[in-house]
């Protein structure tokens, strides 16, 4: 028999030896069968930290409660050291779902985590070990607590049904505040002048609906990555007590009329990145309260209170501040920007840097009255006294409202080296003026006549406020504006001040019985140069001193 010297004689090209080199392939392919079948077990160990929640008995069929078969896939994962739990595309619906140290949760294209309609599927905070965040005391569709190296990532959404926990069609009344002293008085929100705002009513008690969709508790590594969240019945997302973490490229898209319904809420965190989002929000699109070194980069914001919150301290007397957002979009916002001192701790070092704001009155009781910039140092509920907020800079602020920016200090020492550098506002005239317009709102306070009060409207208002820096400020009045808009800046109760090149441009009617550009009253040392205005009266008055 021929020895088999060539691949060609194997193939019986040549007409040779094609018994022996047939044995020779037939070892060759046992070869390669029993490699293949032993690379198979090994990428099968390597998928082994791959949980798909269909393997577990999910069903995508938009009805059934797949609450115990996540959870299963969630804790398989945990057991075998963490991994990723995979969402495939279907509509899964389910009620609270706690995940672990060391996992993704991770949503394919197409998937849909919706949350259940039924109140009882959602758990109680305290079962978890905390209380706090959200406008109630239940849990939502995930929460994590006491954990690290968790993420929630991927290109699907997370729906949590928020119309099926309110009444669409009835309102909430006014709270935290007396119409008395509201320049309408008791036609102060008259469902005449609109309803279309909301916000509207909850179903049954207050504290029991489903709670915040995505809860990080005491979690150390965390972030979100690409998801879509939707329809909110409470906040969106909170980060309680948890440090590191980073936020990139979500959607948050709330029904607009739901209360409570915030976008991005950090309480007593650290360490926060936050870029490339947009944010739909019935409140606040982002809130940042006892928090520090936050950065928040390249968002676009809409919110029925405040596109960017920072402060309120209901929960404790903790300190923040380090905080920057930078090149971002405020529109259609009850508020822009609000910095809010309510109880101790102090607030310091704050940069908002090249920021659109678009702000306006809207109907209903949401908090704010079209503000482009808000900071406030008041007693909040329950407190006589209040820290410090101090070393703020606005910089770069392009600005159209129906009202102007309010800075107001309880007392003196309270806000203190507050910078405005190149900041236009312009001033437009509102649809709902008669119904709303023309008053301050400081909500929450303890005194009840500062909830929402009547006040004249300048441009720049600031109150008790010291070491107070304006330059290269521009105000624009709009046509037909009403009596109570005034001055373009005033200032009382302060030690130092200095204001510089500041210009104003009135229309060519409606505007002849302004005031002063800028008006200064109960007054310290005052630098002001460089003042321009289209106006025919004196550009600078100091009174009450």
């Amino acid at each position: 028999m021929n020895s088999c010297l060539s691949w060609e004689y194997c193939l019986g090209v040549k007409g040779h030896c094609l018994s022996s080199c047939t044995q020779l392939i037939l070892f060759l392919t046992a070869f390669m069968l029993t490699r293949y079948e032993v690379q198979g077990q090994d990428n099968m160990k390597g998928r082994a930290s791959v949980y798909n929640i269909i393997d577990y008995g999910a069903k995508p069929d938009g009805k059934t409660i797949n609450t115990h078969a996540i959870q299963q896939a969630v804790e398989a994962c945990y057991k075998n050291g963490g991994g990723r739990i995979i969402v495939p595309a279907g509509n899964f619906v389910t009620g609270t779902i706690r995940l672990y140290s060391n996992m993704n949760f991770y949503l394919e294209p197409g998937a849909v985590l919706t949350g259940s309609k039924d109140n009882q599927d959602y758990l109680y905070q305290k079962d978890f070990g905390f209380t706090g965040p959200g406008a109630g005391v239940k849990t939502g569709i995930l929460v994590a607590s006491n954990e690290q190296n968790i993420s929630v990532s991927g290109f699907g959404t997370i729906y949590g049904n928020g119309t099926s926990f309110m009444y669409m069609d009835s309102l909430q009344q006014g709270g935290n505040l007396n119409a008395k002293y509201t320049r309408q008085g008791a036609d102060y929100m008259n469902p005449k002048y609109g309803t279309e705002d909301g916000p509207v009513q909850w179903k049954g008690d207050y504290a029991d609906r489903a709670g915040v969709m995505i809860i990080f508790s005491n979690c150390k590594n965390v972030s979100l990555d690409n998801i879509k969240f939707q329809e909110s019945p409470n906040w969106t997302v909170a980060f309680a007590n948890s440090s590191d973490i980073k936020v990139h490229g979500i959607i948050i898209d709330n029904n607009m009329r739901i209360p409570n319904s915030d976008g991005l809420d950090f309480y007593d965190s650290k360490n926060i990145i936050v870029s490339d989002c947009d944010i739909k929000a019935g409140d606040d699109a982002i809130a940042v309260i006892s928090s520090g070194n936050v950065n928040v980069s390249d968002c676009i914001l809409s919110s029925r209170s405040s596109g960017i919150r920072v402060g309120y301290n209901v929960f404790n007397n903790n300190n923040s501040g380090n905080l920057i957002f930078n090149n971002i979009i405020i529109y259609d916002s009850n508020r822009g920007i609000g910095i809010f001192q309510r109880q101790k701790g102090n607030m310091q070092n704050m940069l908002f840097s090249n920021i659109i704001i678009s702000t306006r009155l809207h109907t209903g009781q949401w908090w704010g009255h079209g503000e482009p910039i808000h900071i406030s140092a008041v007693p909040g509920l329950g407190s006589k006294e209040t820290g410090t907020i101090s070393n703020v800079r606005f910089s770069n602020i392009t600005a159209a409202s129906e009202s102007g920016i309010v800075i107001y200090a309880a007392e003196k020492n309270l806000i203190k080296d507050i910078y405005f550098d190149k900041v236009n506002i312009s001033i437009k005239k509102s649809i709902i003026e008669a119904g709303y317009g023309g008053n301050i709102d400081l909500r929450p306070a303890n005194d009840i006549a500062l909830g929402i009060f009547k006040h004249n409207v300048p441009a720049l208002y600031s109150k008790n406020a010291d070491h107070i820096s304006i330059r290269d400020f521009t105000v624009s009045w709009g046509d037909s504006l009403p009596g109570y808009f005034d001055h373009a800046i005033e200032c009382t109760g302060f030690e130092n001040a200095a204001i510089n090149s500041v210009k104003e441009q009135l229309p060519n009617t409606g505007k002849g019985g302004m005031k002063s550009t800028v008006s200064l009253s109960k007054a310290g040392i005052a630098d002001i140069s460089n003042i321009s205005s289209s106006r025919e009266k004196v550009l600078v008055e100091r009174k009450g001193d």
